[in-house]
C-alpha cells in the first residue's frame, strides 16, 4: 500500500500571511479559540451512479465502480457539481462484517490508483470478509475535476510550478476554497448515504486519518469503528511541529544507536558526526551536495521502515565523502514536496499537488505563519539544522499566501467515544508518535500501539500491524493482543 509523505519544499517564493496570536501548548497542540468556518455545510447529499472502472483490475477481484455526484461548494447556492470516483471490491469470502472504507493520505493521493498499482497488496485478512470501498477524494485521482499539476513536470527553468498550476486552475473556474477537509468529510458521509450503508468501518492513513477524525466529529452515527494509521489530528500546530518532528526522530536515532553495542562501536558519536557533516557541507560549495541535502534525505528516510536501519551507516559514509550512499535511502536531487514524475497527462493518477496545496493552506497553514514557527523552533533544535528544518515551513506558507489565504476551517480536538485503533511508527516524521497521543486524549475508547523501528504508514510495514488491525476490526470492543510487538527485532542497524 502506498502512502504520501509530508515532504519539504524548495520553492523560495516570497511569503505573506496574516499574523495571529496562537500559542503552542506543551503537547504540540494549538492553544486558542476555534476559528469559524468560512462556509457552513448545512446539508449532505449526493447521487451515486455505477460506471465502468477507469482502470483495468484483474477479473478475480470483481471490482464494481461508479461516481458520486456532489456539489463542489456546499456553502454556495448554485455551486456546480463534481464527480468523485468510487471502487468497491466485494469480500471474496462473503461479507460477514460491515463494509470498510479506505481514506487515502496526502492530501492528494488516489485510493483507486493505490489499488490499481498493487491489487494483491490489499489482500489483508480483514478484507477477506468485508467489502472494501475506495473513494478518490475531491480533486484527486480519477475524480473530476482534478487538481493535478502537470506544471511540476512541464515547468521551465525559473518557473514556479505551484503558481502556474494555481493560475490555470483558477482560470478553469475551479473553486479552490471548496477543496478542504470539511467538504471531504461531507463527501464521505454523502457516499455512505448514497450507498444505503447503515454503518461502516473507516481506515485512514496519514492525511486520511485527519479526514477520518473530521468524519468522527461531524457524522458519527455512520461509524462502527475507526483505524488511524499514522495519525494527523486537527489540533496539532502543524507549522511548528513540521519543523520539530524531524528532530524528535533524530534524537531517537542517536539515542538508540548509542545504546546498541554494535552501532555505538561502528558509528560512535553519531549526533556529533551528523551535525558536523551538515554544517561543513553547507559551507563547502565544491562538495556537490549541501548539508541540508543530507538532512532532508535522512528526514524523508525516517518515514520508510526499510531505510531506517541504514541511516547510521549512511551518515558516516556521507561524512567520509561517499555522497552516493544517499541513493540507498532514496535521496533524489531536486528534492521537494513533489518530485517531477508523472501526472494525469502521462497516465499517473497517484497524487494531486493542487489538492495538497488547497487542503494544507485551508486547514493547516492559514494561522501558522513562518515568523511564529521560527520563533517557536529556534533554540529548540541545533543551530546547524535550523535553516533546513524551517525551509519547508517557509515554502508552504509562501504558497499559501496566494493559493488559499483564509482562516483554518477547524482546529479543535475531536472528542468521540467511537472505538478507535491508533497505529504509530516510532520514527515517523510525517505524523510523529506525539500526534497519536494528542489525538487519543479526547478519544476515550482509543487504544495506541507503537511499533519500534517503524516509519510512516505502519500497515505497509509488517504482519504485526495487520494482525492487530484484523483483531480490532473483528471485535472493536476488545483490545487486540499485542504480543507480536515485543517480538519485533529492533534495534537492527546495518
Amino acid at each position: 500500500m502506498k502512502h504520501w509523505l509530508l515532504l519539504f519544499a524548495l520553492i523560495g517564493a516570497a511569503w505573506l500571511l496574516t499574523a495571529c496570536d496562537d500559542t503552542l501548548a506543551e503537547d504540540g497542540s494549538i492553544d486558542d479559540e476555534p476559528v469559524a468556518q468560512s462556509g457552513v455545510i448545512t446539508a449532505v447529499s449526493g447521487e451515486y451512479q455505477p460506471a465502468d472502472c477507469p482502470f483495468n483490475a484483474p477479473g478475480r477481484y470483481n471490482v464494481e465502480c461508479g461516481y458520486l455526484t456532489v456539489p463542489e461548494n456546499r456553502a454556495r447556492a448554485g455551486s456546480p457539481d463534481i464527480q468523485l470516483a468510487v471502487a468497491i471490491i466485494p469480500a471474496p469470502n462473503g461479507a460477514e462484517y460491515p463494509p470498510l472504507i479506505y481514506l487515502a493520505g496526502g492530501p492528494g493521493s488516489s485510493a483507486l490508483d493505490e489499488f490499481d498499482a498493487d491489487p494483491e497488496g490489499w489482500e489483508y485478512p480483514f478484507t477477506q470478509n468485508r467489502d472494501l470501498i475506495l473513494l478518490d477524494q475531491r480533486g484527486t485521482g480519477y475524480s473530476e475535476p482534478t487538481l493535478d499539476c502537470p506544471e511540476f513536470a512541464d515547468a521551465g527553468e525559473g518557473d514556479n510550478p505551484d503558481e502556474l498550476c494555481y493560475e490555470r486552475l483558477v482560470d478553469e473556474g475551479i473553486d479552490l476554497a471548496a477543496y478542504n477537509t470539511a467538504e471531504n468529510a461531507a463527501d464521505v458521509e454523502a457516499l455512505r448515504l448514497a450507498l444505503g450503508i447503515e454503518q461502516w468501518d473507516v481506515l485512514g492513513i496519514s492525511y486520511g486519518t485527519r479526514l477520518a477524525l473530521q468524519v468522527m466529529k461531524e457524522y458519527p452515527d455512520g461509524l462502527r469503528s475507526v483505524v488511524l494509521d499514522s495519525t494527523f489530528p486537527p489540533n496539532v500546530d502543524t507549522p511548528v511541529q513540521d519543523a520539530l518532528s524531524t528532530m524528535e526522530s533524530l534524537n531517537r536515532l542517536f539515542a538508540e544507536c548509542a545504546a546498541d553495542a554494535t552501532c555505538a562501536s561502528e558509528y560512535p558519536d553519531l549526533e556529533g558526526v551528523f551535525l558536523e557533516t551538515v554544517a561543513s557541507l553547507n559551507e563547502d560549495e565544491s562538495a556537490g551536495i549541501y548539508g541540508d541535502d543530507l538532512l532532508f534525505a535522512v528526514s524523508n528516510a525516517f518515514n520508510d521502515t526499510e531505510a531506517i536501519p541504514l541511516l547510521p551507516r549512511t551518515i558516516y559514509e556521507v561524512a567520509n565523502g561517499n555522497y552516493g550512499a544517499l541513493d540507498e535511502i532514496g535521496f533524489e536531487s531536486g528534492y521537494g514536496r513533489f518530485q517531477s514524475g508523472g501526472n494525469r497527462n502521462s497516465g499517473d493518477y497517484s497524487d494531486s499537488e493542487g489538492m495538497y496545496n488547497s487542503v494544507m493552506c485551508a486547514d493547516e497553514y492559514a494561522n501558522g505563519d513562518y515568523e511564529r514557527a521560527e520563533e517557536a523552533v529556534v533554540g529548540q533544535i541545533p543551530a546547524e539544522l535550523e535553516a533546513g528544518l524551517l525551509q519547508g515551513v517557509y515554502d508552504i506558507t509562501s504558497v499559501c499566501a496566494y493559493w488559499n489565504p483564509q482562516q483554518r476551517t477547524d482546529n479543535t480536538a475531536v472528542t468521540s467515544a467511537i472505538p478507535t485503533l491508533i497505529l504509530s511508527g516510532q520514527y515517523d516524521v510525517a505524523t510523529p508518535t506525539s500526534w497519536a497521543y494528542l489525538a487519543a486524549k479526547t478519544l476515550p475508547n482509543a487504544i495506541i500501539y507503537e511499533f519500534p523501528g517503524s516509519g510512516h504508514s505502519v500497515l505497509s510495514g509488517g504482519e504485526c500491524a495487520i494482525d492487530i488491525t484484523t483483531q480490532f476490526l473483528d471485535d472493536p470492543a476488545t483490545a487486540p493482543d499485542d504480543a507480536c510487538i515485543a517480538e519485533m527485532n529492533w534495534p537492527a542497524f546495518e
